[in-house]
């Protein structure tokens, strides 16, 4: 027979970032005892805690065990504002089938919060400056705030926009400011001019003022007579040489040096050419050759900037590059060639489609195949499977940290390993990492290369 639940109170209220109690009564009317898990559903459950989860009820209506929920909304503005529907399920361990539910809600009050800051994007010139508000709204509530500006000595002009602002809770909308002098300045030194911000929440007695200085420049600068001197006189004694030469000059473009490959880093079917960089080189020429085989392959890398190319889809076996470097039309000579040895390219993994989990089943991806993170490995990180807002997450961990260069990074669900741990409530994780490195410093050397497009960087010891 089904348990019998009573909720204490049906209704509870709290603040964002603050927490209410209830209790439910659990009684079993069966004949024997019986053992239940109790699980709150709905969005607060990711917010909630049980205490005790399970319990044991002897049968009899006067037998009881009372279990407490608490309720902890996150702050603001992560915090979700009004009437938040939530159930309490007592389910048997035995069957399943056997199990109860009551509801009741959670209010939580809203929040106004918000902070106001002027940022000079370019607060000096002759002409006009350029300036920033920005608006963030700290709240759970959205916010319109109204914006005006004025000098005391009406000695600037001002366009801002927009004037008033609509800014939803946890985001930060900007307004832009742009601030002119009344009269031109020829000749001088700068002038301060200081503008003050006002602003404003509507039905609210929220706001204030923030304080601002354009600088006004002369519109001809010292600098610049200077530098028109020289000019003239760097030019006058330029055609005076060239008159003395008897002739015209010609220039021409000389040939770069050779470039250096610094590394070779090889994967499966691939290498990374990393080469120094040429002070001369406009573009960058690469050439391959594999040793076993007749005739080269050449792949050019424009832009002088760049100082690595990954060269795909090469077969087994020992492959030799050099760089040229390339200066306008000029091509410069070939420096030392660099062999490596590539291993076989990994097959294609066959994608085995996910059953489609029934209303019963536990949150998150089904499990797939078991599998243990081999030698030393990398986790890059973790990503709630139940967690809908941040979907997709995990699939773009791997896409950066692949772009960036990081070879054999995977994803896998830490429903099939020992090694990773579940989340909260026992949802698996999405757990980005790299495996099958041969010792901690080269771990190390790979957390450190990429630290800065994953979200997190632990090295850890796998199966040997």
């Amino acid at each position: 027979m089904d348990p019998v639940l009573v909720l204490a109170q049906d209704t509870l209220a709290t603040d964002p970032g603050g927490q209410v109690r209830t209790r439910v009564t659990v009684r079993n009317v069966g004949d024997i005892v019986a053992q239940y898990r109790v699980e709150v559903l709905g969005e607060a459950a990711r917010w909630s805690t049980v205490v005790p989860q399970h319990v044991s009820v002897l049968p009899g209506e006067s037998e009881e065990q009372t279990v407490e929920i608490v309720f902890r909304p996150p702050p603001a503005p992560a915090a979700p504002v009004g009437t938040i529907p939530f159930g309490v399920r007592c389910v048997s361990l035995e069957n399943r089938d056997v199990a109860a539910v009551v509801e009741g809600d959670v209010v939580v009050s809203p929040i106004q919060g918000l902070e106001v800051r002027l940022r000079g994007d370019g607060p000096k010139g002759a002409r006009a400056g350029r300036f920033r508000v920005e608006l963030r709204n700290t709240g759970t509530t959205d916010l319109t705030v109204t914006l005006e500006v004025a000098d005391a000595a009406e000695l600037l002009r001002f366009v801002l926009a927009p004037q008033v602002v609509e800014v939803p809770a946890g985001r930060t909308v900007p307004a832009l400011l742009a601030v002119q002098a009344r009269n031109p300045k020829l000749l001088g030194k700068p002038v301060p001019h200081a503008f003050t911000v006002t602003y404003g929440v509507s039905r609210s007695d929220r706001g204030g003022e923030l304080a601002g200085t354009f600088e006004q420049r002369a519109v001809v600068r010292k600098s610049w007579i200077v530098l028109a001197v020289l000019l003239a006189v760097a030019a006058a004694l330029g055609y005076l040489w060239l008159r003395g030469q008897g002739g015209s000059v010609a220039l021409r473009t000389g040939t770069p040096p050779p470039v250096e490959v610094e590394a070779l880093e090889e994967g499966p079917g691939t290498v990374r050419v990393v080469w120094l960089r040429s002070p001369y080189a406009t573009a960058y020429g690469i050439q391959e050759w594999t040793k076993g085989a007749t005739g080269t392959s050449s792949e050019g890398v424009d832009g002088s900037l760049q100082t690595s190319f990954v060269w795909g889809e090469l077969t087994e076996g020992e492959h030799c590059f050099r760089v040229r470097a390339v200066a306008g039309e000029v091509q410069g000579a070939f420096g030392a060639e660099q062999c490596v040895v590539v291993p076989p390219a990994e097959p294609e993994p066959t994608v085995t489609p996910e059953p489609t989990p029934t209303p019963t089943a536990t949150a998150g991806a089904p499990p797939g195949a078991p599998f243990e993170p081999q030698g030393w490995y990398v986790r890059w990180g973790n990503f709630p499977q139940d967690d809908t807002a941040n979907a997709g997450a995990a699939d773009a961990m791997v896409a950066a940290l692949q772009q960036a260069g990081a070879l054999g990074v995977q994803l896998k669900s830490s429903a099939d390993s020992a090694a990773f741990l579940e989340g909260a409530n026992g949802v698996p994780n999405l757990v980005v990492f790299t495996d099958g490195l041969p010792d901690e410093p080269t771990a190390k050397a790979q957390c450190d290369a990429f630290r800065s497009v994953a979200t997190q960087c632990i090295v850890q010891k796998g199966v040997q």
